[in-house]
């Protein structure tokens, strides 16, 4: 490819000056302003999944504190009149396990999406500033009047080009993941939450407990039972008779958080570096970047006239 002929003429030089100037300009005041509709969708998903996910974090860690307390009970039945101690640990030990695997998973997916709404803040608020900064850069090669500096124009631009690809890239990822939460993954996170949140409910009685009393023992033996005693008891048996429910939620929400954490971690930024890859390299993209280079540089052709 021909190397382009520095600019001659200093009215050209000027013309191409105060163009790449009120360029710049422009960029530099859109980097303030937010694209409509696009960054309203992207900030809205955000702002709406983180917190869903706080909240299914918030349940899950009342259904955890529900075990804990339970789990240092026993259960004194005595059928017959003969005495029988069933540990309640044992029972809620595979509740109590999911509790603390799904408080990592929702932990990790939380720590993903707060990472993706940084990168995409800082993104929609450097872009543009970049492309402000890089087309000032080349103000001072228009009238260094050099061959081999002209030569930068190209990959100038088609950075600049790419820079504003990725302006828009970052929110049209949070809109596929707007669309995918919405109507694939939501409706199930909020079923989950609410079947849980019958069993994290009890927490704030069972949390009102005195040590002794949180840490004792169920007895059907005697008339005299606390009421405290019996709200452990109530606790255990709701666990009990709904263990089934509260498993399935655990699994529902595990599975669909460990899909958002691979959607926003693993797959749409493969996706974006791939995208960009392939941009970069696409004959378009130095079609469009050879095109501005030549609205600067052909005054030479023309001043030879």
């Amino acid at each position: 490819m021909r190397a382009p002929a520095p600019m001659s003429s200093p009215g050209n030089r000027l013309g191409a000056t105060l163009l790449l100037l009120l360029v710049s300009a422009l960029f530099y005041g859109a980097s303030f302003v937010k694209v409509p509709a696009i960054d309203h969708i992207a900030d809205t998903y955000f702002s709406e999944s983180i917190r869903s996910a706080t909240l299914a974090y918030a349940t899950i860690r009342g259904v955890n504190a529900v075990v804990s307390v339970v789990k240092e009970s026993h259960l004194e039945l005595a059928p017959a009149g003969v005495g029988i101690t069933i540990a309640a640990g044992q029972i809620l030990d595979p509740i109590d396990d999911m509790t603390e695997r799904l408080s990592s998973v929702l932990v990790a997916a939380i720590a993903s999406l707060g990472i993706q709404k940084l990168g995409y803040e800082i993104g929609t608020a450097i872009s543009f500033k970049a492309i402000a900064i890089v087309l000032l850069l080349m103000v001072p090669l228009l009238w260094l009047n050099s061959v081999t500096l002209t030569t930068l124009y190209g990959p100038l631009l088609k950075l600049c080009l790419l820079l504003l690809l990725l302006r828009f890239l970052l929110p049209a990822s949070a809109l596929v993941s707007d669309q995918l939460y919405s109507h694939w993954l939501q409706p199930g996170i909020a079923g989950a939450v609410d079947d849980l949140s019958v069993v994290s409910s009890s927490y704030q009685s069972l949390s009102k407990l005195s040590p002794e009393q949180g840490g004792g023992f169920f007895s059907s033996m005697t008339t005299a039972t606390s009421e405290k005693v019996e709200q452990i008891r109530a606790a255990f048996m709701q666990m009990v008779e709904h263990a089934e429910n509260i498993i399935r939620s655990l699994l529902t929400l595990m599975t669909l958080y460990l899909a958002i954490f691979v959607v926003q971690v693993v797959l749409l930024p493969m996706l974006m570096l791939w995208l960009m890859l392939r941009i970069g390299k696409s004959r378009m993209l130095d079609i469009l970047a050879d095109s501005f280079r030549h609205k600067l540089t052909d005054s030479h052709d023309d001043a030879a006239l």
